[in-house]
């Protein structure tokens, strides 16, 4: 499991400073965020599927008159809806990218889960390229 690390950002009129890397403010071009989705429903449809093919065998097996597995059906379909619905969960999860361009490159400088942090910082930079920023 990845651990989360916390870099302390600060936005003047001169520089922006994502943890030991510094950038001009007058050398950036550009600032540009970008949404990623890390995880697709691909898993949430399959293990969906799963879950409502045993679920179907357990009624099958379950109206059979010599059916005995319907119960071990039913233990597997509640797993494969769980695992459904925590893959559905997991599209729900969104990535912020702070970009920045400059002539000579473009940077990914940060990333969040957090929206409004990464938009925030983002008109921080833009204030402090216009010169609107006090500091």
């Amino acid at each position: 499991m990845a651990v989360a690390q916390t870099i302390n950002i600060t936005v003047d009129k001169d520089f922006a400073r994502f943890g030991s890397k510094s950038y001009a403010i007058n050398k950036i071009n550009t600032v540009e965020v970008r949404v990623r989705q890390p995880h697709g429903i691909g898993g949430a449809v399959i293990c969906g599927i799963i879950a409502l093919v045993l679920f179907l065998g357990a009624i099958g097996n379950g109206l059979n008159a010599g059916g005995g597995s319907a119960g071990t059906s039913i233990v597997g379909a509640v797993i494969f809806a769980a695992l459904a619905y925590w893959s559905w969960t997991r599209t729900k999860i969104r990535e912020y990218q702070l970009f920045l361009m400059t002539s000579s490159s473009s940077t990914q400088a940060y990333t969040s889960n957090d929206e409004y942090e990464v938009m925030n910082l983002r008109d921080s930079i833009e204030s402090a390229m216009v010169g609107k920023l006090d500091a």
